[in-house]
């Protein structure tokens, strides 16, 4: 098998990473360099390296549950037959199925892609929030299909069919991509990419004071823009948005951990005396309280 076919396949779960007899069919096009593999695989867990293509995975046959984090983010979902998600190039990856899957892969040369699209050879060929959630689109699941299916066969005709299909399906996710950036401003929230950064941001800086200066220079926006739009896309605002992760951590704690509740307090942003009183005020409730009903 191909480096570039091994590289794309280690993205799925389920299929063993010494024995690629889960690979049922690949087909390639060496002229174009594009890559197409179906597998079958057990539900599991897979972290992938960066890869130099930009892949599509479609799945077919039955739904399943996953959750990944395609390089701009965690999200999860079912996938669908005909579903398919967006892998970011040169990210590094994780996924979970909790199912047994087929799945569909499609690769296609970075040099190819950015050639199609007209862009610059340092474009990183980022389609936004199509790379943080499964998308359905019947165009090219068409076209995926029909990708499939040529690349079966070795005429003259092949390489004018698969270039132009190729270049449809890059067509389509750019449009996609623009669509969804003009649902964000019409909106008026965050982008999916945005949200990510700065909620990750919040969880890895629970323990220290946060201004809202800072979030905002995260996404790039004032403060009060960034209040406004974090509120539109999340529903509260940001400092209340931290509370709750802050409490979430806190509980996660005292059920799971043997850390004092001082120690709790400090490593969630807290002192002592400010995490009972978010406890009494929000779940009714002491730490201690908490701790010896829901700890383990």
């Amino acid at each position: 098998m191909g480096t570039a076919v091994s590289g794309i396949c280690e993205l799925a779960p389920g299929v063993p990473e010494a024995d690629y007899s889960a690979i049922e069919q690949r087909r390639s096009a060496a002229g174009l360099g594009l890559e197409m593999a179906e597998s079958t695989g057990e539900p599991g867990e897979v972290m992938a390296l960066p890869l130099q293509y930009l892949v599509l995975s479609q799945a077919i046959g039955h739904s399943f549950h996953y959750r990944c984090d395609l390089g701009a983010g965690r999200f999860s979902g079912q996938g669908m037959p005909l579903d398919f998600v967006l892998v970011m190039p040169n990210a590094h990856t994780w996924c979970q199925i909790n199912n047994p899957h087929r799945l569909r892969f499609l690769g296609i040369p970075l040099s190819l892609a950015r050639h199609l699209l007209d862009r610059s050879q340092d474009d990183p060929l980022d389609f936004g929030v199509l790379h943080t959630r499964h998308n359905r689109d019947p165009f090219i699941a068409h076209t995926l299909e029909a990708l499939w299916q040529e690349l079966a066969r070795h005429d003259r005709t092949s390489q004018l069919f698969l270039e132009t299909a190729v270049a449809s399906i890059l067509a389509r996710l750019e449009r996609l991509s623009e669509q969804a950036r003009e649902h964000q401003v019409c909106n008026g929230g965050l982008t999916a990419r945005q949200s990510a950064r700065v909620l990750d941001y919040m969880r890895e800086h629970l323990a220290e004071t946060i201004a809202l200066s800072e979030l905002a220079g995260l996404v790039g926006l004032s403060p009060w823009h960034f209040a406004r739009a974090f509120r539109q896309s999340h529903g509260l605002p940001p400092h209340r948005y931290l509370t709750r992760l802050r409490l979430e951590k806190a509980r996660e704690l005292l059920e799971h951990s043997q850390f004092s509740i001082t120690d709790i307090a400090m490593m969630t942003g807290y002192s002592s005396q400010h995490l009972a009183r978010h406890f009494r005020h929000h779940l009714g409730c002491s730490p201690r309280e908490y701790r010896r009903l829901n700890g383990h």
